[in-house]
């Protein structure tokens, strides 16, 4: 009979980010995890995750199969506690170590049966994912952080809140703004799209709310609907919301807490029934601070707020979105056409600022320029030839760091024993370990990791 274990208690709030991870790789995490660890910047990944090799040292060092410590980082200009645990209960789980990041406080109790296994990833997806519906299939990308947001979607499709789409340009939020009405219970009304950028103030009430015949010199005679009545019981797509005046906002935030509108030259409310979904590139919170935008419809927009990866954080979907660019061109040239291996892989290295609006421009330059089937480095546009001899020049600094490194086992020995009579030799200077850490200039944290590792303490 199998022996009933009791299960641990860990402190958790809904808010924070949790992920767990063995041998240094996340093997599962929540969204709102990947949300934060995206979020970073290159240098702060890399303090991030010395903060957790240090823990992971100082922890393994302490022969208690459950324990945890907390840290504190200030990342730019974000103050990040990291709680990690070690579980190390035999019988199951075994050198994981459970991450929870975001702001600390009361919580409340997490229980972490101990026959919990994580090893099994892609049962531990199954019970955390929303599996994909047969509409998102047209959508390309299989990056978990984009798998993340389509979940999202698909959840935001099942009800009729406020939806808005944060994401650089050219990522594809006006894609997802269709998708989402696509796959609603609204898909048998319309789809309304409003660009707040292109719109001037003295014509956005005839736009948006319609006119009444004869309301005013030029006006068609039979007057006009407006947007809003277009999509009633549909859905109105606000693109560049962060684009609109201050004047455009606060008639947006009328009609939509009033769900009524009056039409230019007219004296009747009409009342209308919009799914709203809003899409912007830029920082609202930061246009809310300067006075740009009004705080009362940002958050009547942000009811469901989803974030677009930019496509440098999904590089595995470079190759799979520019051959699916390049399908269509093989179909409507009836040839067979094909990046080399190596178009492909410097394509993967660019950062590609203009996101998936830009690799697909390249793609049809590329098409435009080739001479045959095979689409080579030699079709690259000249921005990308730059990005080429760089990627190279990296490659070449890989190999021979690469070669350094087999040559290193020894050196790292070295260097460890004297790390270690170093430490020895001032513990037995110094009056106590606080003086010491100041002589040796490091860490509370690292010094004592480093007094486990060497067996000094």
């Amino acid at each position: 009979m199998k022996k009933q274990l009791s299960p641990v208690h860990i402190s958790i709030k809904s808010s924070d980010a949790v992920a767990i991870f063995k041998d240094g790789i996340i093997v599962f995490a929540t969204y709102s995890f990947k949300e934060l660890y995206n979020s970073l910047k290159s240098k702060e990944r890399g303090e991030f995750n010395r903060t957790l090799r240090d823990s992971n040292r100082a922890l393994q060092g302490s022969g208690e199969p459950f324990t945890h410590m907390r840290e504190s980082l200030i990342l730019g200009d974000k103050e990040i506690d990291i709680s990690v645990y070690l579980l190390n209960i035999p019988g199951s789980l075994k050198d994981h170590l459970l991450v929870l990041a975001g702001p600390r406080g009361p919580g409340t109790d997490l229980a972490l049966p101990v026959s919990y296994q994580p090893e099994d990833t892609d049962q531990v997806s199954s019970r955390v994912e929303t599996k994909l519906s047969s509409a998102f299939s047209e959508l390309i990308g299989e990056a978990p952080n984009f798998k993340a947001v389509l979940s999202k979607v698909q959840k935001a499709a099942q009800s009729d809140y406020p939806v808005l789409i944060q994401g650089e340009s050219g990522t594809g939020k006006e894609i997802l703004a269709r998708m989402i009405h696509k796959t609603s219970r609204r898909n048998r009304k319309k789809f309304v799209d409003i660009n707040c950028a292109a719109i001037p103030d003295q014509l956005i009430d005839s736009e948006l709310f319609g006119y009444e015949k004869g309301a005013f010199t030029g006006a068609s005679p039979g007057g006009r609907h407006g947007l809003f009545a277009e999509a009633h019981q549909g859905t109105l797509f606000f693109d560049e919301i962060g684009d609109a005046s201050l004047q455009t906002q606060a008639k947006l935030l009328r009609v939509l807490n009033e769900g009524c509108f009056k039409r230019v030259g007219g004296t009747k409310n009409i009342e209308v029934d919009v799914r709203v979904i809003s899409a912007t590139n830029k920082d609202l919170l930061e246009l809310l601070e300067e006075k740009r935008f009004r705080q009362d419809l940002f958050y009547r927009l942000n009811t469901i707020t989803i974030h677009v990866p930019p496509l440098r954080e999904r590089s595995r979907d470079i190759p799979l979105l520019a051959n699916f660019f390049l399908m269509k061109h093989s179909r409507r040239l009836q040839r067979r056409l094909q990046f080399t291996p190596d178009c492909l892989e410097v394509m993967r290295s660019y950062s590609w600022p203009g996101n998936v609006r830009e690799l697909k421009g390249v793609v049809d330059y590329m098409v435009t320029m080739a001479t045959g089937s095979l689409i080579t480095e030699t079709y690259f546009p000249d921005f990308l030839r730059a990005n080429q001899q760089e990627h190279c020049e990296n490659n070449e600094g890989r190999q021979q760091q690469i070669k350094a490194e087999e040559n290193l086992g020894l050196l790292a020995m070295a260097v460890q024993n004297a790390e270690k009579e170093v430490i020895r030799e001032v513990l037995q200077q110094a009056k106590n370990k606080s003086e010491a850490i100041k002589i040796l200039g490091t860490s509370r944290r690292t010094f004592y990791a480093k007094l486990k590792q060497y067996d000094l303490e």
